[in-house]
């Protein structure tokens, strides 16, 4: 009866036609003509979301301070509060709302503001870590990359608009280097196979199909000649987006998430567990205590701080360490083919990939201090660039960077071992658990976010001791914006709507353009169409920056219906322009601010500090640009 129950919810809310499929929420002319699952990437039919639409960030925090939820239920305490919205804590709201627990999920800045957003944007099982699992005879390396590659796979299946299956070249230039990394990417596709994660085959291509397939690979190299490739497969993603989309489905299916809202310190009972957090709104300022069973650190890079909000005493559990890339013209890369250059002449791993139309390169690896706005360095710049030098056979200029950022790595160290062992450093993810209760999750890396989502709940409800039998579901549900979506959906939108643009001076009315459409679908995957429908009957249909097909409909959106609240939310999180160019971010900031502020209601002040607070953060990804 349960799924009989399911079924006849999900044909309420997704009424099917003959011949087409209406959008909950839509209208008639938001029919797409395919079927439930066309995109081939699994359903969470069985995990119909509690609400219809996402709630505002207003109703969330009023349920956060008075405890009644959104189905008018009165509770004293959360089961589980959350701390850190980057993607293991989005993770964990969404894996603690499908096992049917109370929880809330409060970030002080934004949804992935932090490392979640910083991130290379591969989802890769780590070649680099297999060879160390060969070389150092290591079964947990080994273990890593199996873990990891199974969890690639999950990814891609949960949202398929945000996701794809990228082909990656690394070129040899010494006869022995074909046959040793042609065996390693095979094995790299074993284990692949092994965890039912493999997504094509690795093989060998000939020195001048490599150039084919990679027009910019340099024939010659330190004075070598290119003595034929390995392409093999990763996946690749939009990790800001993705991130968020975990928050909003979590808040689909019942948790409270509210971004801009931060934990000040944590709250003890009499006994001197942690209860619960004190919180404040830092878009008004207000303050308010929230109780839960158990608190879980979520914050990454800031983890220790909330550990010592807890125990001024405790001890560091975070190395943290700096990863700068790059972003450089499209040309640099092939179209949908990655670069990866296992051994530069200091001995570190180089990406470059293609990436929302444009090329991304990095990363580094280096000590650093743990800031709010990292900064990437003319240091590490240059070392990048000088890298991709000796691969390229274009002019690798420093002009042609667009924008650099830095993100920083949270590497786990085990809190309770000697701080003078070097070896203390834990390639996988860790949870710890204080005196007190506070449990605390660090370490891993973004492909391996559900199963650190699912080891620190595990741990929570075990310290909570919290009745739930229930067992992780995250591996079967799709996210907001995946269930509808197959790869031909742009072109339902550039069919269906149109838009308004700018043309020698004059604004003309014309379908959708093809690359716009391409975009939104991208992004918003079948919820594409209200941002279609926003530009064309609100007339918010003009481009924000000169050679990207960012709208001004989608600053309303995210406004309406993915928690964006400030400037910097939106060209740093939701669109990511300055990832991609930050003159073009900068030159955009007073259209997204005219935009917001009308949505947000924001006076002239509130207005002049947004647009203050999103120059500095353009700032921060100008390094000599």
């Amino acid at each position: 009866m349960g799924i009989v129950r399911r079924v006849g919810r999900f044909l309420f809310r997704s009424v099917v036609v003959t011949g087409g499929l209406i959008v909950a929420g839509g209208s008639a002319a938001a029919v797409y003509n395919g079927v439930l699952g066309t995109s081939g990437k699994g359903s969470d039919l069985g995990y119909i979301p509690a609400l219809e639409q996402i709630p505002s960030r207003e109703r969330q925090l009023n349920a956060l301070r008075t405890g009644v939820d959104h189905d008018g239920v009165q509770s004293d305490q959360l089961d589980v509060l959350v701390i850190g919205g980057g993607a293991t804590g989005a993770g964990i709201a969404l894996d603690a709302a499908l096992r049917s627990l109370r929880v809330g999920l409060v970030e002080r800045e934004d949804f992935a503001s932090g490392t979640s957003s910083r991130s290379t944007k591969l989802i890769h099982g780590g070649v680099r870590y297999l060879e160390k699992a060969f070389f150092q005879m290591d079964p947990n390396q080994l273990f890593l990359v199996f873990e990891a590659l199974s969890e690639r796979r999950i990814m891609l299946n949960q949202a398929p608009h945000l996701t794809l299956p990228l082909p990656t070249i690394l070129p040899c230039y010494k006869f022995w280097e074909v046959p040793f990394y042609w065996i390693g990417l095979k094995a790299y596709d074993f284990v692949a196979f092994a965890g039912n994660g493999v997504l094509h085959m690795s093989k060998f291509v000939s020195a001048g199909e490599a150039r084919r397939l990679f027009p910019t690979l340099a024939e010659s190299s330190l004075g070598r000649h290119l003595r034929g490739s390995i392409v093999y497969y990763d996946g690749q993603m939009n990790d800001s987006r993705f991130c968020v989309s975990l928050a909003l489905t979590a808040a689909l299916h019942g948790a409270l998430v509210a971004n801009h809202t931060e934990a000040l310190r944590v709250l003890k009972d009499d006994e001197g567990r942690v209860c619960g957090a004190e919180l404040r709104d830092n878009l008004t300022g207000k303050t308010f205590p929230v109780r839960a069973r158990v608190v879980i650190n979520a914050t990454g890079p800031f983890t220790d701080s909330i550990r010592q909000s807890d125990d001024e005493n405790a001890r560091k559990m975070i190395v943290p360490s700096a990863g700068v890339h790059i972003t450089l013209p499209e040309y640099y890369s092939a179209e949908g083919m990655g670069l990866i250059v296992p051994k530069t002449k200091d001995g570190r791993v180089i990406f470059m990939l293609p990436w929302l139309g444009s090329t991304i390169a990095g990363t580094t690896d280096s000590s650093t201090e743990i800031t709010d706005l990292p900064k990437a360095t003319e240091a590490e710049v240059g070392f990048i660039l000088d890298a991709l030098s000796d691969y390229l056979n274009v002019d690798v200029r420093r002009k042609d960077v667009k924008s650099a950022w830095c993100g920083i790595r949270p590497l786990a160290i085990n809190p309770d071992a000697n701080e003078s062992d070097t070896q203390n450093i834990l390639r996988e993810h860790s949870v710890h658990v204080s005196p007190s209760g506070l449990v605390t999750i660090t370490g891993g890396k973004w492909t391996t976010y559900r199963r650190m989502a699912k080891d620190a709940l595990d741990k929570a409800i075990e310290v909570g001791d919290i009745k739930n039998n229930s067992p992780c579901r995250t591996g079967h549900v799709q996210l907001i914006g995946g269930h509808k979506y197959d790869p031909a959906y742009f072109t339902f939108l550039t069919q269906q709507y149109e838009q308004e643009k700018s043309l020698a001076g004059q604004t003309i009315i014309g379908p959708l353009d093809v690359d716009c459409a391409r975009h939104l679908a991208e992004s918003y995957g079948d919820q594409s169409y209200k941002v279609a429908e926003i530009s064309q009957n609100e007339k918010l249909g003009h481009r924000l920056a000169h050679g990207f097909p960012i709208i001004e409909a989608e600053v309303a959106y995210c406004a309406r219906y993915e928690y964006c609240e400030t400037i910097v939310d939106f060209i740093g999180r939701r669109s990511r322009l300055v990832f991609l160019d930050s003159k073009a971010a900068d030159a955009a900031v007073d259209r997204i601010a005219d935009i917001l502020a009308a949505e947000l209601k924001w006076d002239k002040r509130r207005k002049r500090k947004m647009i203050e607070d999103a120059r500095t953060f353009v700032a921060s990804f100008s390094s000599g640009i």
